[in-house]
């Protein structure tokens, strides 16, 4: 196949990996839930695991609502849009904090309920997911701001690394009026998070 060719198959394989993140970006607020029910299938009896994937859901929830704090609830929206590049607190250590948080929310939750296997192939599941969704952004993110994002991209890690920055700014505006718009476009998620968890606590205490 000459050079030509080569070109004209990539550029197609990276048109259908784009409309697949596309795709991906605007059900991603679905992607979680054929997951959780897949935990109550394969949950154990209370064990020391389940204190730990708790942790972690813990942990995942504080970062989605500190990357909301920042983003503002735009982070929410299921149709791609940008009018200005957000590079302050999570983003200042990651480019993806939210969709990081929401690796290991799910990875949380089938180590609370199956243990470290369940948990590990959970979060390789939303690796794989999200990389594609992230692709589709990156793409998108680069079209519509070209040498700022450019910059960004450059100096920030797609997930974590040494490169990060070790300090994180603080949004601009009024910080109760951004925890409170937070708090409402985190609610939904901080309620089902913690009725899986009260679930997948009830389920694994009646099986011991």
């Amino acid at each position: 196949m000459n050079s030509s060719g080569r070109d004209c198959n990539a550029s197609r394989e990276g048109s259908a990996l784009s409309r697949g993140g596309q795709w991906l970006f605007e059900h991603r607020a679905w992607i979680p839930a054929p997951c959780v029910v897949g935990c109550f299938w394969l949950i154990k009896p209370l064990q020391i695991w389940t204190g730990v994937g708790i942790g972690m859901v813990a942990i995942a929830v504080v970062v989605r609502f500190w990357s909301v704090v920042h983003m503002g609830p735009e982070a929410r929206m299921r149709t791609a849009n940008v009018s200005k590049l957000i590079y302050t607190g999570p983003y200042e250590l990651t480019r993806n904090p939210m969709y990081l948080a929401n690796i290991v929310l799910m990875a949380g939750f089938g180590v609370a309920a199956g243990g470290p296997m369940l948990g590990v192939g959970l979060g390789v599941a939303m690796v794989a997911i999200y990389s594609v969704i992230v692709r589709f952004e990156e793409d998108f993110l680069e079209r519509r701001l070209g040498e700022i994002y450019r910059s960004y991209r450059n100096r920030v890690p797609r997930w974590l690394g040494e490169a990060a920055p070790v300090h994180a700014a603080a949004p601009k505006g009024i910080m109760s009026e951004r925890v409170g718009d937070a708090y409402r476009a985190e609610r939904s998620t901080l309620i089902l998070s913690s009725i899986v968890t009260l679930m997948v606590l009830i389920r694994a205490a009646t099986l011991g």
